[in-house]
C-alpha cells in the first residue's frame, strides 16, 4: 500500500507550513481568539455575575485586558526581533 502513496516534495510542505504560520500569528486571528476566550470566560463566570449589564461590562473589560496584555507584552517584543 505504501507504494501507492507518493510523499509531497519538501518545498511544497514548507510553503504550506509557512502559509499556516502566517495565518496563525496574524494580529486579526489573535484578536479574534481573544474575543472568543473572553466570551467563554464571561460565560463560565455568569453564575457569579449578578446582571446582564455587569456581565457585558466584565466581557468588555476582560477583552480589553487580554488585548492590552497581548499588545504590550507579546506584539512589541516579537516586532523587535
Amino acid at each position: 500500500m505504501r507504494f501507492l502513496y507518493k510523499r509531497p516534495r519538501i518545498d511544497h510542505v514548507h510553503d504550506e507550513l509557512n502559509t499556516v504560520m502566517e495565518v496563525m500569528i496574524s494580529d486579526l486571528f489573535i484578536y479574534l481568539d481573544l474575543f472568543v476566550f473572553s466570551f467563554i470566560f464571561t460565560m463560565l463566570l455568569s453564575p457569579a455575575i449578578q446582571s446582564l449589564t455587569i456581565s457585558i461590562l466584565f466581557f468588555i473589560a476582560s477583552y480589553c485586558l487580554f488585548a492590552c496584555l497581548y499588545y504590550f507584552l507579546f506584539s512589541r517584543i516579537m516586532r523587535k526581533y
